[in-house]
């Protein structure tokens, strides 16, 4: 018997000790639960169970309240002592309250109660630790943002975990112990933390709901410094051996599982080392399990890594990333350049806050019908080809701009300099040739030094600086109008 059905029957008895044996509950509304609403901004509620053999229960009554008002009352039919009715509820910021009663011998006595359950969105969030970051200044709560569970990272899912089920997400992480953490800085990356959702779920939660007026529920499954591998579905594995099946057990227990509109990932530091030749083969297969495991799962939403920790094969594994949204039409890709307060690793609570603003927009076009006056997506390269014998024009999807100089430590760091180049695909890449660039409109024009004929163009470094340990945080390439900085790429074939 699982803990719900023993909760379920224990608040019986607490209520109606007598009646204890006589009614049993099997579905039914959880407190705080969120419903997955349909096409038609609907959730069916079911509720289920049965009577004793000897039950005196000649009737049920079900009042439904919305927002602490009475507005539906059900008696459902009662079969050879067992019962089974739904009804609808409706999406919106609006909370319902459920009391099932009981009436024998002629008196009416509550059975069951459910409250502050809402209709509205579900999506994952999932990877390494930049999914998850907790801070203390994330304070920020709703009871229209939901959570399932406890986020346990690698940690075993204990009997105790399981017991915790629906509550208010968190982006904060009040178990968190330390002098960092006491200062306010951000953490919790190995923490067990309940219903949390990390700093900019929590913000992308909160800008949902205030823009949409509709619920939301986040589910974080991520894991520190998890490799892609790390985590992929293993079917020969018990599940909740694995980060995979920890988060599937939540989904599914959360009622979810064919309820989840989308999946954030945000992973790729700890496979930017020689794993990263493997990185698209194993994304497709956990992209295969993804569509496989949640049903209703229409966009993927991936973060493109930003140069920091990890190993020494950054630049490919950004490039790959890239090429991932555009192997699949439900894939969307949104740069991490440009943020601010990134730590070499990590990111300041106001630049996992800027995580969602950047993404926001892209949830609104695809799942609020939200019709866009501007470009919200980062700019792409193109394509690139020379336009005269020392010079090369990059072409973006949109205006760009390029940064003004950076100084950092007593040097200054320019875009010009960010720019790399192989005379051969598989070449070493060169730097230092590159006299000055324009940015005109959609188009970067670079003027060579030497008119030495290069077959590929990358741009950023690989983690740092060039001949530094310092690592690279701008000059960056911008939208011109939306500020959102570039997706980096890597040895594109100059035409």
């Amino acid at each position: 018997m699982n803990f719900k059905l023993i909760s379920a029957i224990l608040f019986i008895f607490l209520v109606s000790n007598s009646y204890t044996q006589q009614l049993k509950l099997e579905q039914y509304p959880e407190d705080n639960q969120l419903y997955a609403r349909d096409t038609n901004d609907n959730a069916s509620v079911v509720f289920s169970g049965s009577l004793s053999a000897d039950s005196k229960v000649n009737k049920l009554i079900l009042k439904v309240y919305r927002d602490g008002i009475l507005y539906n009352e059900i008696i459902p039919e009662v079969e050879t002592n067992k019962f089974n009715f739904s009804l609808l509820i409706t999406a919106g910021l609006v909370q319902y309250k459920f009391e099932l009663y009981h009436n024998a011998d002629g008196v009416e006595k509550l059975s069951f109660v459910a409250d502050n359950v809402v209709c509205g969105d579900a999506y994952i969030i999932t990877g390494q630790s930049n999914s998850h970051w907790s801070s203390l200044q994330s304070t920020y709560s709703s009871p229209f943002c939901k959570s399932f569970g406890v986020k346990t990272g690698y940690e075993k899912y204990s009997d105790n975990d399981k017991k915790i089920r629906w509550g208010l997400a968190t982006g904060n992480c009040k178990t968190c112990k330390g002098e960092g953490w006491e200062k306010g800085y951000n953490g919790g990356g190995s923490t067990k933390i309940q219903h949390a959702v990390g700093v900019w779920g929590m913000e992308l939660a909160k800008l949902l709901v205030e823009k949409h007026q509709i619920p939301v529920c986040i589910i974080n499954g991520g894991s520190g410094s998890s490799t892609i591998a790390e985590n992929m579905l293993y079917p020969e594995k018990i599940s909740l051996e694995t980060s995979f099946g920890r988060l599937a057990y939540r989904v599914d227990q959360a009622g979810l599982k064919n309820g989840i509109k989308a999946i954030f990932y945000h992973q790729g530091e700890s496979d930017s080392n020689k794993r990263y030749l493997s990185y698209a083969d194993k994304f497709d297969r956990l992209n295969k399990d993804w569509k496989r495991v949640y049903k209703g799962l229409e966009k993927i939403y991936l973060f493109q890594i930003h140069p920091g920790c990890g190993g020494g094969f950054q630049s490919e594994l950004r490039e790959i990333q890239n090429q991932i949204s555009k192997r699949y039409d439900y894939i969307e890709i949104m740069s991490t350049t440009g943020i601010v307060g990134h730590d070499g690793c990590h990111f300041s609570y106001e630049g996992y806050k800027e995580f969602a603003k950047r993404i926001l927009p892209l949830v609104s076009r695809d799942f609020f019908k939200e019709s866009q006056t501007s470009v919200i997506t980062p700019p792409q390269l193109i394509n690139v080809y020379y336009t005269g014998k020392k010079e090369i024009t990059l072409f973006f999807d949109q205006p760009i701009e390029i940064e003004e100089p950076l100084e950092l430590n007593g040097l200054k760091h320019f875009t010009k300099d960010q720019f790399f180049f192989s005379v051969e695909n598989n070449s070493s890449l060169l730097a230092g040739d590159v006299k000055r660039i324009i940015s005109k409109d959609k188009q970067i024009i670079i003027k060579l030094k030497s008119d030495k004929k290069y077959s590929t163009i990358t741009w950023l470094p690989n983690k740092n600086y060039l001949n530094t340990n310092t690592v690279f945080n701008g000059p960056w390439i911008k939208g011109l109008n939306n500020k959102i900085g570039a997706l980096s790429f890597n040895r594109r074939i100059i035409r």
